[in-house]
């Protein structure tokens, strides 16, 4: 098992499928990366709970309610990595109604499943897709920093990859303590094999919040990508032994440093 196909065992840590789908903006002799998707089985709760919604739909005729049932039905596929069927569900919610909080939630729906999905041309569609509504939520709030972040990652998969970088850049120096823009500098740097910035991208999360479980592990990941293997163990095992941690994340975690 690589390193790749460990990032997948956990359906949570979404966000490092992701590294491995974006290109290599800045690193030279670039190397394929194979992930192979996993089947999941759905729970029996969460079967009845799919049975529910999907008959709270059909027999609602609010389109406020469809909207939200639809939301709802998205993303507990998601919860199971099945994104054609979150697509198929943000695509009934724009057909409902085309006002800014219901293309936001289609969006959203689009911005995960793209996140997800081990598929490269399936990522592409479901980014230009998330990326489309992005722009248009821009126009009208274009001082949103949390739009500007999605639509940035979008770009990433795009034939001008650097437009996302150079958005990003332009969040942080109007926010420079924006947690989610350095998440995803952090996360490019690792992807480009920048290492010692994806360093000090991870290292200034944590001095802002050292309880951020999520910064901790993509730190383990950066130590243990730079080769510092027993810095590497001691922080996988530091989130290992936080016993409110992400289940997922100290899954993934421990099947690391297995593999270290």
């Amino acid at each position: 098992m690589n390193r790749q196909q460990i990032f997948l065992i956990a359906a949570g840590v979404l966000a490092v499928v992701l590294i491995y789908q974006l290109p290599r903006v800045v690193v030279e002799n670039e190397t394929g990366v194979e992930v192979k998707p996993h089947d999941f089985s759905i729970s029996t709760e969460d079967q009845s709970l799919l049975m529910s919604l999907r008959q709270q739909l059909n027999a609602v005729s609010e389109i406020k309610k469809s909207i939200n049932f639809a939301d709802s039905l998205a993303r507990l596929y998601l919860k199971y990595q099945m994104v054609d069927s979150a697509d198929s569900y943000a695509a009934l919610i724009l057909s409902l109604d085309t006002a800014g909080t219901s293309r936001l939630k289609a969006a959203m729906i689009y911005y995960q499943a793209f996140q997800m999905s081990t598929e490269p041309d399936k990522a592409v569609g479901l980014a230009q897709k998330a990326q489309e509504i992005f722009e248009e939520l821009l126009v009208a709030d274009p001082q949103n920093s949390t739009l500007k972040n999605k639509l940035a990652m979008t770009l990433m998969v795009t034939e001008t990859p650097m437009a996302g970088v150079q958005l990003l850049r332009e969040v942080l120096e109007q926010e420079p303590d924006n947690r989610e823009t350095i998440l995803n500098l952090g996360l490019l740097a690792i992807r480009s094999g920048q290492f010692d910035r994806a360093k000090e991208r991870f290292e200034k999360l944590l001095e802002m919040d050292s309880t951020d479980d999520e910064s901790l592990f993509y730190y383990g990941v950066v130590l243990s990508e730079s080769g510092d293997t027993e810095a590497a163990k001691a922080v996988f095992g530091k989130l290992l032994n936080k016993a409110d941690a992400d289940p997922a994340l100290k899954a993934t975690a421990s099947s690391y440093i297995e593999e270290l």
